[in-house]
């Protein structure tokens, strides 16, 4: 056992990676200027709050972008918001299940998402799912928070996941409800989180470089430290360290939730690579420490959950940094090795 000392020297140390990691942003190239602005978009909401369309969730546009790929927008009342969500579409009609891929810690509206930074678009061609990739809830960790903050406001995105946008997804496009979701970075824990709240919907979940590990010595630190980032308070997420919400919403403290879900969780040691897709020296700081700390955390969930009795598909690349080539690529062998044959796809 860890003595005190020991432990809180690692915290320090896991508190410190995060926030000199987080200052690369989601994909190992944000600045300091992206988050400004992010942070100035989400003041801008609190400020001037989108008017009230009423307590059902719909559908409030859809906009054909050329292609397989949409933008829907969605009216949801549990984040007094309209979500934008990228989605891409199989031909025909026939019955399919979708696969939710959650935004970065900045909510993939800085310009660094799913459609911007991978090759999602063109791998999508010839599967027969929906791939659906909601934009927003920045540096909220993709959970519903006990309380409005003054900066990042209200976020509910646990609800948004499991009972709005899916069955819109469902009636709009064909949907079967027997669906897949995965998570980058900060909101790998969350698509675990989510699963383990909805199993009869998400049949399969994912963590790409996550921390599926919300509490105790390492998930709160690092949680405090991506909320902090964005301007906000985890108090305002799940109150106070040890209170019921923060065991809640970690997948780690409630491996259980998930023994009826389908389990991919993939990191990598922090060491740049070939994998990475580029050769820039600043992956050598922040994105290097982040994806150390999402291989511990990783570590950690896996072996707990697998204790629980939990199917992992555990996946660690001996190179890779915390890139977008790097959740591309993990993305790619948890459909592969898990997904499609979980979902019917």
């Amino acid at each position: 056992m860890l003595s005190f000392v020991s432990r809180s020297r690692r915290t320090a140390a896991l508190f410190a990676a995060a926030m000199v990691a987080l200052g690369a942003a989601s994909a190992g190239v944000g600045s300091a200027s992206a988050q400004s602005s992010t942070i100035g978009e989400v003041s801008s909401r609190v400020t001037n709050p989108q008017p009230w369309l009423g307590d059902k969730a719909f559908i409030t546009s859809k906009r054909h972008m050329g292609g397989n790929h949409w933008v829907v927008d969605v009216w949801s009342p549990a984040n007094r918001a309209v979500i934008s969500n990228n989605v891409l579409l199989p031909e025909g009609d026939k019955p399919r299940p979708s696969f939710y891929l959650l935004p970065g810690v900045e909510g993939g509206q800085a310009g660094m998402n799913w459609m911007t930074h991978s090759d999602i678009r063109n791998w999508a061609v010839g599967k027969n799912v929906n791939v659906v990739m909601p934009l927003g809830g920045a540096y909220s960790l993709y959970t519903d928070w006990n309380a409005e903050d003054p900066i990042l406001g209200v976020n509910k995105w646990n609800t948004y996941m499991t009972a709005e946008l899916p069955p819109l997804i469902d009636a709009e496009f064909h949907g079967t409800g027997r669906d897949a979701i995965g998570g980058i970075s900060s909101t790998g824990g969350a698509a675990l989180d989510i699963a383990g709240h909805a199993p009869q919907r998400y049949k399969a979940a994912a963590s790409y470089s996550g921390c599926p590990v919300r509490s105790g010595a390492i998930g709160f630190p690092t949680s405090t430290a991506m909320i902090a980032y964005g301007g906000g308070s985890s108090f305002n997420a799940w109150g106070l360290p040890g209170s019921p919400q923060w065991f809640e919403h970690d997948p780690n403290a409630n491996p259980g939730h998930l023994r009826d879900v389908e389990v991919f969780v993939g990191s990598a040691s922090g060491t740049p690579g070939p994998i990475d897709g580029t050769n820039n020296p600043g992956q050598w700081l922040g994105p290097r420490a982040v994806e150390t700390v999402a291989n511990q955390c990783s570590e950690e969930f896996t072996r707990n959950a697998r204790n629980a009795g939990v199917r992992v598909n555990r996946y660690f690349s001996p190179q890779g940094s915390h890139t977008f080539n790097l959740f591309s690529h993990q993305m790619k062998l948890s459909w592969d090795q898990t997904i499609a044959r979980t979902i019917g796809a």
